[in-house]
């Protein structure tokens, strides 16, 4: 989806303390064999504070740093997965709203997994184009039963929270497209029923089938998703100075992907994602973006790759054009 004049007015982001993964694997909660093949160095490990509270204090912040008037803000979008508290609030995007912004505006949850604040930013992009200016958060903080170390061998999840503002006729930088790709079929992959087969080996041999057709599914998905952006936007994949990937571990990268779009470790912001940890609600792109800005990283002119990606079943991907520097850089 190719847009005209929507633009990127500010971001900013809360995380949590970082805690040494290696502090974790002394503990015996987390597999120095795992650790070591996803080469993360330390995990955002939030406080007492909530979720929501964390995207309400990123909320502000980027409302702040766009110089919006706040009458204009026509939108919240509230990316996340899991509770967000504080307790007995049902409404987390409505409770963001209401507490970072002095006004009235319509107020949006949306969960897609990891692939959630890229999805807020297209619909985001579409109130925008229509007038006023939208405010996209999302949250995660681990307050599971499990371990965050031990819940599943790809990325070790951290807690913090992402904000932007969107607006018309100027900012820091220029969306030019987005793209979102969806792939439903195999959402019930672990549904099968083991009494249709005439025994386990058969059953095995079915879900293998199924996880491999996914496997192939995904890759495609994602590759599509990326080139109709591009596309779109009317750049291509050696245009694009910053590749903004999902936090995952090495270990779950899709190197032929890399290879296709000609993405090197450098051209991304994976030196910054080892030390903080995957964003469930798909905000591992937004802290990176906000990381770039804040460090002067970029330069006016830049092209700017965003990329989500949903368990699998969603994918998002966003263009971005740098045009300037921000006066809220606050160094390394």
């Amino acid at each position: 989806m190719r847009w005209g004049d929507v633009y990127v007015r500010s971001c900013a982001v809360v995380l949590g303390d970082r805690e040494p993964v290696e502090a974790a694997v002394a503990a015996g909660r987390y597999d120095p064999a795992v650790r070591e093949a996803h080469g993360y160095e330390s995990i955002a490990v939030a406080g007492p504070i909530c979720a929501a509270d964390m995207a309400v204090d990123a909320a502000r912040v980027a409302i702040a740093r766009s110089a919006v008037d706040p009458a204009d803000i026509a939108l919240f979008v509230h990316a996340y997965v899991d509770e967000q508290g504080p307790e007995g609030i049902s409404e987390p995007a409505s409770y963001v709203q209401g507490m970072a912004h002095d006004g009235r505006a319509r107020a949006f949850g949306l969960r897609q997994g990891c692939n959630g604040a890229l999805a807020a930013l297209e619909v985001g992009a579409m109130y925008v184009s229509a007038g006023g200016a939208a405010v996209l958060t999302s949250a995660d903080k681990y307050a599971r039963e499990c371990d965050r170390y031990r819940e599943d061998q790809g990325g070790v999840p951290g807690d913090g929270a992402t904000a932007m503002v969107l607006g018309r006729g100027d900012g820091v930088a220029r969306l030019l497209a987005t793209e979102i790709v969806g792939d439903g079929r195999f959402s019930g992959l672990t549904a099968l029923d083991p009494g249709r087969f005439a025994d386990r080996q058969e059953y095995r041999q079915a879900q293998r089938k199924r996880v491999m057709s996914m496997m192939r599914t995904m890759t495609e998905a994602r590759r599509d998703c990326v080139r109709a952006a591009l596309a779109d936007a009317g750049v291509e994949a050696g245009d694009i100075r910053h590749w903004l990937l999902p936090y995952s571990g090495r270990f779950l990268v899709d190197r032929d992907f890399c290879a296709e779009f000609g993405i090197e470790d450098e051209r991304t912001t994976w030196g910054l994602g080892r030390t903080v940890g995957h964003f469930i609600s798909g905000g591992d792109s937004f802290v990176g973006l906000t990381h770039l800005l804040e460090t002067g990283a970029v330069e006016a002119g830049d092209r700017v790759v965003m990329l989500g990606d949903s368990t699998g079943f969603s994918f998002g991907c966003a263009v971005l054009e740098i045009l300037t520097k921000p006066s809220w850089q606050v160094g390394d």
